[in-house]
């Protein structure tokens, strides 16, 4: 009632005006979201929690003015007060406290029906546990005395693991570097000449680390491809995502070479083509 009482003067937008001159009453129209009655304020309050929308009702409501009354532009500026309040207190508060009322209900009730069962809940959790557990299959070389077992033994190893973790770590930092800076050189806008040129190498220095980094990747790979063999390797969900982020890798680089290398020479080609 006090939100009716605060929002519901002014919420008028527009009004039917003939286009021959009659003497006529004017019929304003009131906004979608307004405060005239309970139901549409608690429908106003609901589409301001949701976050969508709101910014113009909060405009709507600084525009409002007195009852029966068009709005004026920012004649209530204090309106925003409450919104910026409604915001941190509803739906960070109110609606948490409600969803962590409703799990702490759905967990009482599962309690109270293992108690009829006469189960506990460390029990409980045994017996699903048992249930959905599932054997390890964990491939493995069977000639312990060949290079594949050799190469088993270093894929699998947690020192193998950390160094390969670290690379993906640098790999994103590298990726992180990047940075675009328009060319001057061509227009002279007052930029030295060796900025360019710094800025030049530092990308080019990213790109080779990039395709090192790419042909890391891809070694690992490799030889978690002969460890393992394919059909064991693409069983595992991981090593079939890696490998996907490897051919996409390479195939970044070699279009990134060939854009760089290759057409400028081709339209150098058909260039001397039409002269010819």
């Amino acid at each position: 009632m006090s939100f009716i009482y605060l929002f519901h003067r002014g919420y008028f937008f527009s009004y039917d005006d003939g286009l021959v001159p009659v003497v006529k009453a004017r019929v304003w129209s009131s906004r979608d979201f307004h405060y005239d009655n309970v139901i549409t304020a608690m429908l106003t309050l609901f589409t301001v929690t949701t976050g969508e929308g709101w910014p113009g009702v909060l405009k709507n409501s600084m525009d409002a003015t007195e009852v029966n009354h068009g709005p004026v532009e920012d004649h209530s500026q204090q309106m925003a007060i409450f919104y910026i309040i409604f915001f941190i207190v509803f739906p960070f508060f109110f609606v948490n406290i409600f969803v962590a009322l409703i799990i702490i209900t759905f967990q009482e009730q599962g309690e109270n029906e293992l108690v009829d069962h006469e189960l506990d809940k460390n029990q409980k959790q045994c017996i699903e546990f048992a249930i959905n557990s599932k054997p390890l299959c964990r491939y493995m070389p069977s000639n312990i005395a060949s290079t594949k077992y050799r190469i088993w033994r270093l894929v699998v190893s947690s020192p193998f693991e950390y160094y390969i973790m670290t690379m993906i770590a640098l790999n994103t930092l590298i990726l992180m570097m990047k940075y675009y800076r328009p060319d001057y050189t061509d227009a002279n806008m007052g930029i030295p000449d060796w900025e360019t040129q710094k800025y030049q190498s530092y990308c080019s220095t990213l790109v080779y680390l990039n395709t090192a980094f790419t042909a890391m990747f891809t070694m690992e790979c490799l030889l978690k491809l002969i460890a393992f063999g394919p059909k064991s390797y693409f069983r595992d969900s991981w090593n079939t995502f890696d490998f996907i982020t490897v051919v996409g890798s390479i195939t970044d680089v070699l279009v990134s070479e060939l854009q760089r290398d290759y057409w400028p020479r081709l339209r150098y080609f058909l260039l001397h083509t039409d002269l010819v």
